[in-house]
Order: structure tokens, then C-alpha cells, then sequence
């Protein structure tokens, strides 16, 4: 039996004649199919993230592969093979959404909710396992000088190199995105790091900090320069493909969740500060602990509705999960928030996507949506009505653990890197490559002040940057104008 089509409405219900439809018969301002349609086409768009606008989605699970409740009390951990349904957001930042995917130097980053029985659970990582800055104030900055220029339009270079000399603690973090950990070959081949370390708690009220990890199942891969930009000939989207693609043939991209634990009665003893997002703990202080499996094996059925609705935060944790103690976590979780309402007005926790599993609250009115905004309920809080109360945790810690942050830069953790992660030579070629290709539109100064900071962090960095500048200057010419481009070879990069 064939199944008969719905009937066509506008978006009050009011059905759609045979006439309306078409426009040049009859008239525009009384045909309610016309009006919805413009109406529709030219409102369709909500602001854009600043961090992340294009990204990959996807819904699955996580399952609990080993007993980690030594560590904490969260219930999503509680018990080997527990199942909880999670939802993934992919993406890369510093990029427009009409950008390749392969961009080099951009932050990629993985997000993943968890819907638990006690809220939602959100971990946002970056794909390298340090981050640019610990003061706040800094991310602004980033975002502007790796953005567009606001006379230009264009991503000016000069800015990006003059924001790394003239904030050096960034450079840690910049190493890394320059090098082959900066450019992932796709996102199934991408680990995630959420950067913080995270105040644990078990059913005794024992505590741990950990900083919590996403390692793909493939192994990392990377691109080079040259395999980014030839994919980027044929295929902005390729990362986003892949991954869609993968989970369509039912090759479901995995990911190991992982934590680095230290305990908190040791800390005081430590000789670096474990909460400076910028270094990573050194080997030996810390133990590893496997928690579980991160599975995607669906794709979102609408992306707008999905994936560009879906609004992460660093503060929603659940109860076994403390908040970290440093600045730039306290500075995230109200950046988040703030520009979530902008983008999907102050109801966005009531949108399909980011709904808890449970959650009771005395916030009414606003933005739409507002479900059926809490009914007759008791709106105020504290109340004789039998309304929802504060949860009591007697595990939880009541003090705040408290800190002392400094600017202090740690130039020793860019050396350790160049000389210990890079230890292939061509491993350490490719990151100068890369800084090269990036600085050769810069002015000399910018030029001279970089190959400074890299002659502070080791002078073989400095002296093959400076080789490799002033060979690239000989041999590549980039052009300005159409005029200045060579028909026979238009990749200049090739004399190099």
C-alpha cells in the first residue's frame, strides 16, 4: 500500500492551497506560504561559536571498562559495564565554517555530554594535552590575533607571531599545534585532553585531582602540510565526512577515557603546580587509571537541531566531580554560559539536545523553549510547598582548595618538548617547516624577536628556523594578486 504524503501547512498549521504555491499568481502579501517561506529563509541563522563553529556530530555511549570508584563516587562510573549515552561535538576553531578542516595551527577539540541519572556531565577537550594560557585575560587576545584583521578581513600572520613573542607562555602550546600532534590525520585518528585537573571524591569523602584524557582507539595519525592542502583541493569537509561515513558502514570511531590521578595529600609536596594548564605533569608523579570506552555508533539525524543547538560548559559536573581550583576553569564556565545565551537564548538547557536525563529548578519565563515552565509549581526557593531541595553530599569536600597562580613563564617545557617529544630530527624539521611557512608574509622584526624566544628554548630550534626562513625566502615567492600567479606551478611551496 502506498503511503499518501501529509498535507502541506505553514508553520500555524494553516494548510497550504495548490494555488499558493506558486508566486507570480495572486497576491505575495496575503499568501501565507510565500511569507513563511521568506520569513524562514531570512531568519534561519543564529550566531556562530566564536571557538568550534564547524565541527562533526554525533550521538553514542560510553561503558565502563574498569572499577575506578576508588577514585570517585560519580554514578556513571559506578560499576564495570555500565552503559550512558553521550553526544559528541568535533570540531576546529580560529576557522570560519566554510574553511578546510585540515587548516594548519588551529585548536581541534572534542566534547562529549554524558547524560547521567544525576545531570549532565561535559568534557571539553583540546587535541594537544597543554593549553595556550593560564590568565584569562588572554583569551580574547588569542581570539583576536588569530583572527581576522579588522581592516583586511584576513587572518594576518604578523599578529599571530606577534602575539606568541609578546606572550611567551603560549609558546608550549604552540609547539605542539605546529608540530604533526597539531594536524590529526581526521577526527577518528584525534586524542582529546579537558586540560583541567579535576578534584575527585570517593564515598569515604577520600580526594583526587585528575586530569582526564581521550585517546583514540586508531592510534594517532597525522597530516603534513602538503597532504592538508592537497585534500583541501577536493574536500574542505573531509574530517567531517570521515567521520559521518565511519558510522554509516558501522565502523564506529572509539575512544579510551583515561585520567592521570595525583593524590591531594601530596600535593603540597609537589615542585611544579599541578594546575597550570600550560605544562604538563611531569613523568613519575602521577599514576594512569583506564576508565572506559568512548563509542559513537549513530549520526545525528538533523545538524542544525543537533549539533549547532548543543551547548557544553566546563561547569557541568556531576556529584564525585569537584570543580578545579585556577582561574581560567572559574573564567570558562561563565564564558560558556554567556555565550550560549547569546546564541540560543537563556532557555538553552531546555532544547532537545542539552535536556538532562533530571533536573528540577525554580527558573520560569524567558527565551523559548520553555517546555511547560515548571506548570503551577512553587516558583521560589525556600519554600513550604514541597518544592525540590539543595542536595546534600556528606563525601563531597567542603573546603575549596586554594591556590596561588602567577605569570611566571617556563620556557624549560618548550625545551623538554622540542628535545624530547620531537626526538626525530624529522619530526623537529617539520615543526620548523611549519613555523617558516607561517612567518614568511611577517615583518623582519616579528621575524628577528621569534627566532629569539626559539634561540631561549634551544639553539638548534633557532639555527634550523633560521635556515629554513632564509631558504624559503629564496625560493618562494607568495603572490599578492592574481598577476602574481604562476600558471605552470600554483603551489609555491614546491621550489622550497
Amino acid at each position: 500500500m502506498i503511503q499518501k504524503p501529509a498535507l502541506l501547512t505553514a508553520s500555524s498549521g494553516q494548510l497550504i492551497y495548490d494555488v499558493d504555491t506558486d508566486a507570480l499568481d495572486g497576491d505575495l502579501l496575503i499568501n501565507q506560504y510565500f511569507l513563511d517561506s521568506i520569513d524562514s529563509a531570512v531568519n534561519a541563522r543564529i550566531p556562530a561559536r566564536e571557538a568550534f563553529a564547524k565541527a562533526a556530530a554525533a550521538h553514542g555511549y560510553f561503558i565502563v571498562t574498569n572499577d575506578v570508584t576508588k577514585y570517585t563516587k560519580a554514578k556513571l562510573f559506578e560499576k564495570v559495564g555500565k552503559k550512558t549515552k553521550i553526544f559528541a561535538r568535533l570540531g576546529i576553531s580560529q576557522v570560519f565554517k566554510g574553511q578546510s578542516d585540515t587548516t594548519l595551527a588551529a585548536a581541534r577539540g572534542m566534547a562529549v555530554k554524558f547524560y547521567t541519572e544525576q545531570g549532565n556531565l561535559d568534557l571539553l577537550g583540546v587535541n594537544v594535552p597543554v593549553y595556550f594560557y593560564k590568565n584569562p585575560l588572554l583569551f580574547k587576545e588569542l581570539f583576536h590575533s588569530f583572527g581576522p584583521n579588522p581592516k583586511t578581513s584576513i587572518q594576518d600572520p604578523n599578529a599571530i607571531i606577534d602575539f606568541i613573542v609578546q606572550n611567551p607562555v603560549t609558546l608550549h602550546s604552540l609547539l605542539w599545534f605546529f608540530s604533526e600532534y597539531g594536524l590529526p590525520k581526521g577526527y577518528r585518528h584525534m586524542n582529546a585532553f579537558p586540560i583541567h585537573a579535576f578534584q575527585l571524591y570517593n564515598e569515604k569523602g577520600q580526594s583526587y585531582f585528575a586530569r582526564f584524557k581521550i585517546l583514540s582507539e586508531l592510534g594517532y595519525e597525522s597530516l603534513s602540510l602538503d597532504q592538508a592542502a592537497a585534500i583541501s583541493s577536493y574536500d574542505f569537509n573531509f574530517f567531517t565526512r570521515d567521520l559521518y561515513n565511519s558510522i554509516e558502514r558501522k565502523n564506529y570511531p572509539t575512544w579510551s577515557l583515561e585520567m592521570d590521578i595525583l593524590n591531594v595529600l601530596g600535593i603540597k609536596n609537589l615542585d611544579f603546580d599541578p594546575f597550570d594548564v600550560t605544562r604538563l605533569w611531569p613523568n613519575g608523579t602521577y599514576n594512569t587509571v583506564p576508565i572506559g570506552k568512548i563509542i559513537l555508533d549513530r549520526n545525528v539525524v538533523n545538524y542544525f537541531a543537533e549539533a549547532e543547538q548543543a551547548a557544553f560548559n566546563p561547569i557541568n559536573l556531576v556529584p564525585g566531580i569537584k570543580n578545579p581550583p585556577e582561574k581560567l576553569y572559574m573564567a570558562r564556565t561563565f564564558a560558556y554560559s554567556s555565550a550560549q545565551k547569546n546564541r540560543l537564548g537563556s532557555n538553552y538547557n531546555k532544547i532537545p539536545i542539552n535536556c538532562p536525563m533530571y533536573a528540577e529548578t525554580y527558573n520560569r519565563d524567558g527565551d523559548p523553549p520553555v517546555l511547560d515552565n515548571g506548570g503551577d509549581a512553587v516558583n521560589y526557593y525556600p519554600n513550604s510547598f514541597n518544592g525540590p531541595v539543595p542536595y546534600y553530599d556528606p563525601a563531597r569536600p567542603r573546603k575549596q582548595f586554594k591556590i596561588v597562580e602567577t605569570n611566571e613563564v617556563h620556557l624549560e617545557d618548550s625545551r623538554k618538548f622540542y628535545q624530547e617529544v620531537l626526538a626525530l630530527n624529522d619530526q623537529k624539521q617539520r615543526l620548523v617547516n611549519n613555523f617558516a611557512r607561517a612567518s614568511l608574509r611577517v615583518k623582519h622584526t616579528l621575524q628577528e624577536k621569534l627566532l629569539n624566544l626559539f634561540q631561549q628554548v634551544d639553539p638548534d630550534l633557532a639555527a634550523r628556523y633560521e635556515k629554513t626562513l632564509d631558504k624559503i625566502k629564496k625560493n618562494v615567492k607568495l603572490p599578492n594578486v592574481v598577476e602574481d600567479l604562476d600558471d605552470d606551478n600554483l603551489n609555491p611551496f614546491s621550489n622550497a
